[in-house]
């Protein structure tokens, strides 16, 4: 960039005038550069980019300077315009504008001093990146969870996209190296009622016909509560898989014709059935257990199922109504700090809704909460 003359110099008295740099030192120096050493700054603030750019660069800043003259002239905006074209600046708003940000002065930023920067260079303007997240929707437990990381200290003061991007990686890390247990060649199927719990079995019903080409068999469990089996068996019916209501009659499994046991929903108040269904799921020699939870549930509910699940000796998990959920974040520590292996997450209320056992790729996906997507950072400033 080229030193104004001390002739434009004197037009550009008076006028305002908005840059968008990455850090306040390139503030200082091109304002330096273009206005002069009288030039003061009214106001700064941090902009982000459109869409995901806001995830993959950092944050910049928004700075509002004005080269003052004793005796102000109010210039028109065309006039502001032109001279910001001659000199490479975008024009600043107009003092009534709402785009200025009122709060901050001539203070905000020390053109004396290039060895001081402020916390914008950090990510942080007036809230820091856990404040942020907080009132984004993310999850508490979680980030006192994430507040134990050895390298926390490290990654807390990074700008906030650099946090985002090592809250993920450690997350990711973590997931990896939690025991996978395997699915065995017997599989029950337990919840409460209205997870969909069935929906499940049938989306795994159809994984195994149509993906893994295998031959599987369902047995209805009862265990003295009632177990209808209308909807379940016409799937059945239509994919071509032989439903059971006897044990005794249920033929041996395998890997490739693996039995799934559908039992009926378990109320959450009453422990002594989820008792009762563990003993018949230990005489049925069942050791793969899956727990269906509904992701769209109270944190709360789904803390009570997981320690009914511990009662009856669940081994798995299955999250449904995954879509339904503006973020994930509330799930990290249940797979993070439980002995449950994930085994699928499903989407959508029906059995042609999305089924995915790639459940870290769908954790990622919605771990941040959705208005960090849609809102530039700089709009928590008022949350």
């Amino acid at each position: 960039m080229e030193v104004m003359s001390e002739s434009t110099s004197e037009q550009a008295k008076g006028k305002r005038f908005r840059l968008i740099v990455r850090s306040a030192e390139e503030a200082v120096r091109v304002i330096r550069e273009k206005l002069g050493e009288n030039a003061r700054v009214l106001s700064v603030r941090q902009v982000g980019g459109e869409g995901l750019k806001k995830f993959i660069s950092s944050p910049k800043l928004e700075v509002i300077a004005e080269l003052p003259s004793e005796d102000r002239i109010n210039a028109s905006e065309a006039e502001g315009d032109t001279l910001a074209l001659q000199n490479g600046l975008s024009p600043a708003p107009s003092p009534n504008s709402k785009n200025v940000d009122k709060k901050n002065d001539a203070e905000s930023l020390n053109l004396k001093s290039e060895q001081e920067p402020e916390a914008p260079t950090k990510g942080n303007v007036d809230l820091n990146s856990i404040e942020i997240l907080l009132k984004a929707g993310f999850d508490s437990q979680l980030i006192s969870v994430i507040e134990t990381w050895s390298n926390w200290n490290d990654i807390r003061n990074l700008p906030l996209a650099d946090t985002l991007k090592e809250i993920t990686i450690g997350l990711s890390d973590r997931f990896k190296v939690t025991e996978n247990q395997p699915v065995q060649d017997r599989i029950a199927i337990i919840g409460a009622p209205g997870v969909g719990k069935t929906t499940t079995l049938c989306k795994f019903l159809a994984h195994d016909v149509f993906m893994n080409k295998k031959t599987p068999n369902v047995l209805k469990v009862e265990n003295g509560v009632p177990n209808p089996d209308d909807s379940l068996r016409i799937f059945c019916e239509v994919i071509g898989v032989t439903l059971y209501r006897e044990a005794t009659k249920a033929p041996s499994s395998s890997i490739q014709s693996p039995l799934y046991l559908d039992l009926p929903g378990l109320s959450l108040g009453q422990q002594d059935e989820w008792v009762s269904a563990k003993e018949a799921l230990d005489s049925l020699n069942v050791d793969t257990r899956v727990m269906v939870l509904n992701a769209a549930y109270d944190k709360q509910i789904i803390n009570k199922t997981i320690t009914q699940g511990q009662l009856i000796g669940a081994t798995h998990l299955a999250f449904t109504h995954f879509d339904e959920i503006s973020n994930s974040t509330k799930l990290w520590p249940i797979l993070l700090h439980n002995q449950f292996s994930p085994l699928c997450i499903c989407n959508g209320q029906n059995v042609t809704g999305d089924f995915t056992t790639n459940v870290l790729n769908q954790m990622i996906a919605k771990t941040f909460p959705e208005e960090l997507y849609s809102r530039g950072f700089s709009s928590y400033r008022n949350i």
